[in-house]
């Protein structure tokens, strides 16, 4: 009885993984399609504008996402504010597996850990949030 209800506890993890991960429908028709082994998809180009949370995505642009469904990178559709860093519709936004942003190309002129990081720049931040690097004025 105990391994049978382990198994159906196992079973309704890989559903609710699956069920919040990105499925073929978000891909543009005419494009090329990449899927991880769980059959989610990991890379292709838009259909249409997509949303997850307040990111905005640009349709017929490249996205990836990772295994589970979170936004790994995509073209921003429209500036986004992410963990106090001011991002920009300039560029590519990357997130760690986590939901951290990675980097992206900064909105405005902003300090970060002390820096003073360039306005319509890129801006890469360390999983813990630290800054890795950016264009300093």
């Amino acid at each position: 009885m105990r391994m049978l209800i382990i198994v159906q506890v196992v079973v309704l993890m890989v559903v609710a993984v699956a069920a919040g991960a990105a499925d073929r429908t978000v891909c543009a028709p005419d494009s090329d399609v990449i899927f991880h082994a769980n059959g989610t998809v990991d890379t292709c180009n838009l259909r249409i504008q997509y949303e997850q949370g307040n990111l905005k995505c640009t349709p017929y642009s490249p996205v990836s996402f990772y295994a589970d469904g979170k936004i790994r990178s995509c073209v921003l559709y429209e500036d986004v504010t992410i963990a106090g860093i001011a991002c920009g519709d300039k560029g590519t936004i990357t997130f760690y597996p986590t939901g951290g942003l990675r980097s992206c190309t900064l909105d405005a002129r902003q300090t970060v850990d002390g820096s003073k990081c360039m306005a319509d720049q890129p801006i890469s931040l360390y999983e813990n949030g630290r800054l890795e690097s950016c264009t300093t004025e």
